[in-house]
């Protein structure tokens, strides 16, 4: 089966026959009605062989074409075919589109193919079947009412074609067919949302198809597609693909079936692509709480076992130290037993911390200690090519935050800074106390007012890709294999600077190292209170939409200081798929309007047809409210003009979202 459907001749007017619709008028003196018409070009578009066909179509003799500029000729024809073919002669080597062309007697339908190469190319040009809506009041729908016959094939031939149409666009994953060298002989158009290629240009060059696939995933699929015989025809799997444009990292589910000739010789594929992101990253999620939840039950009981044993050791160390005389021989001897023992159990007691900890207990903490004590179980972990080094500050560090998630954070970034070292290195950690901020290029989060309270874990790895620092923090991003790493370690720790009212920011360069700063407000001793008022007045999740990426950034800086939780599309996110996410419980959408904003009436209707409980909150930026429309205005359940101070605006806020 193919999901290519290519316009067919009717049945009267065969490829050479002559022949075309009567009814169809002439609007030259060439036939109206063009069947494979095609021509060889030079390297300077002149025409050097052409069918009769191409010729009579063009109105002239194919000896009289010879030499001449292939656009002047279309161009005196038609126009539009002009125009197309130089569009897909500078596409390059390989190109093909279906156009329509109008003109004041009639309208007509075309498929044209370009192929180009250094001495020269070829042109392809087919008249080709509009759609049924075209045809139904037309000269086309007469000409086939005089056979039954012959209209029912055609009629069925469209719904056919309008059904793949539907199928096409409808279908929330990709649908395609790919020749034996991995380019696209057909492919559905939301391959450009997956990939950042448009769909033309994967259907020309072959390289396209393993520049998208991830990585480290392609030798992996390589070899499974080798595997892939008449006996074995199909293959279904999930592989990660990346976006040309932003890096962004999609894991498609794909089943494909491989196509053979009769003795064996592998001609094609055909199979489709759905994306499967979301639900990987809830499964990897459970997976990951579950093995981590029983992990922690087998810890803790061996981790005890253990106290026992070193407890008894050290008892029984200390009581024969105190029953042999200082100068006995053996007292070097059980002063390191004991000493090591004590060592032994402050050890264990540290992971006994990191177990007993729960996700959500907020407190007052030192920085310094936090590190230290992570540290120290750290360097238990970590291969000895590592050189590990502190650099504490001399100043008070106060935080106010949940230690197991700083924690978590903390080994997340110490393990990948290792996995960046598999030779040897230099790991630091520094803690610092910052009154201004440097300059920072690659920030995700909001930066706490100064003075902020900052870690740093700096290494001399291989470094990141400078074009890979505006994704490492999305979900699943990962440079390793799928079965050596889940991509979700920064992204936690990006949630963790969210949740904190911070930032983590990253500095790299390659075969020079990486830097990772988490900054995090200085505690005042003041947000116990204010913590437990956020805690039994619920935080509000609001989606922040406009068309000006200044006004939105300041406002959903102001927004999360205040305490609210706020999620910004990104450049290539609807708002309307973040609306539906089942990631987020939205208790309102706030939609900032500029002087310039012409969508707004419309994003409005969208919220509502979306979810019409959500709250709809104008916010009206350099411009006055009474330039609005009424209908507009009557759309949203709160509006805020550009002249309403801060406080009021949060008053206002805290009153609707109640």
């Amino acid at each position: 089966m193919s999901f290519t459907l290519r316009p067919l001749p009717l049945p009267g007017i065969l490829p050479g026959s002559g022949d075309a619709p009567k009814n169809i008028p002439d609007t030259s003196r060439s036939a109206a009605w063009l069947q494979g018409g095609m021509a060889v070009l030079d390297a300077e578009e002149k025409i050097v062989q052409i069918n009769e066909h191409l010729a009579l179509w063009l109105g002239v003799k194919a000896e009289e074409a010879i030499g001449q500029l292939a656009e002047l000729l279309l161009q005196k024809r038609d126009i539009a075919c002009a125009l197309k073919f130089k569009e897909l002669w500078n596409r390059g080597a390989f190109a093909e589109a279906d156009f329509s062309s109008s003109s004041q007697q009639s309208q007509e339908w075309f498929t044209m193919e370009v192929a180009r190469h250094a001495g020269g190319g070829y042109l392809r040009l087919n008249s080709s079947l509009p759609p049924l809506f075209e045809l139904e009041e037309s000269a086309w729908d007469e000409h086939l009412g005089n056979n039954a016959a012959r209209r029912q094939m055609f009629i069925r031939l469209l719904r056919a074609e309008a059904q793949l149409n539907n199928l096409i666009h409808r279908w929330p994953g990709v649908i395609f067919t790919q020749r034996a060298d991995f380019s696209f002989l057909f492919v559905s158009e939301r391959i450009a949302e997956l990939t950042g290629v448009d769909s033309m240009e994967w259907r020309a060059q072959p390289t396209l198809f393993w520049q998208a696939v991830h990585e480290a995933d392609a030798e992996e699929l390589q070899q499974q597609f080798k595997k892939l015989s008449p006996r074995n025809d199909r293959h279904s799997g999930t592989y990660r693909i990346r976006h040309a444009q932003t890096g962004r990292i999609t894991y498609v589910y794909e089943h494909r079936e491989a196509i053979f000739s009769s003795n064996g010789l592998l001609l094609g594929y055909e199979g489709v692509w759905l994306d499967v992101t979301r639900q990987t990253i809830a499964e990897k999620r459970l997976s990951s709480a579950a093995w981590k939840e029983t992990l922690a039950i087998l810890t803790m009981g061996l981790a005890h076992d253990f106290s026992n044993i070193m407890a008894g050791i050290l008892s029984l160390s200390e009581a024969f130290q105190a029953q042999v005389d200082k100068q006995h021989p053996f007292q070097e001897g059980l002063a390191l037993i004991k000493r090591n023992s004590m060592q032994a159990s402050q050890l264990v007691q540290r992971i006994l911390n990191l177990h007993q900890g729960k996700v959500g207990e907020r407190n007052y903490h030192s920085l310094n200690d936090l590190v230290a004590d992570t540290v120290e179980v750290v360097r238990k972990i970590i291969p000895r090519r590592i050189e590990l080094s502190t650099e504490y500050s001399s100043e008070q560090l106060p935080l106010y935050v949940d230690p197991v998630e700083f924690r978590q954070v903390l080994i997340n970034l110490t393990l990948n800074a290792v996995d960046a070292m598999p030779q040897s290195g230099h790991l630091i950690f520094k803690t610092s106390r910052c009154q201004e901020y440097p300059v920072l290029n690659h920030v995700q989060g909001t930066l706490p007012r100064t003075p902020a309270i900052c870690l740093t874990v700096e290494d001399n790895g291989v470094g990141i890709p400078e074009k890979l620092l505006k994704t490492i923090f999305d979900p699943f991003f990962t440079t390793k294999a799928m079965n050596k790493g889940n991509g979700l370690g920064l992204y936690n720790a990006r949630l963790f600077a969210d949740k904190h009212h911070g930032a983590i920011s990253v500095q790299s360069t390659e075969k020079v190292g990486t830097t990772f700063q988490v900054w995090l407000p200085e505690a005042d001793f003041s947000e116990n209170e204010r913590f437990d008022e956020e805690e039994t007045q619920q935080r509000h999740t609001l989606l922040l939409v406009g068309e000006a990426p200044r006004d939105i950034e300041g406002c959903a800086k102001f927004l999360r200081q205040n305490g609210y939780y706020v999620v910004v599309p990104g450049p290539d996110q609807r708002a309307s798929d973040v609306l539906s996410s089942p990631d987020y419980q939205f208790a309102g959408v706030m939609l900032l309007h500029t002087r310039e904003a012409t969508e707004t009436s419309t994003a409005l209707d969208q919220i509502t047809s979306v979810n019409s409980k959500l709250k709809k909150i104008l916010q009206i930026v350099g411009c006055n409210q009474d330039e609005l429309d009424t209908q507009i205005l009557s759309k949203a359940d709160l509006v805020i003009s550009s002249d309403v101070p801060q406080p009021e605006v949060l008053l206002r806020l805290t009153s609707l979202l109640k």
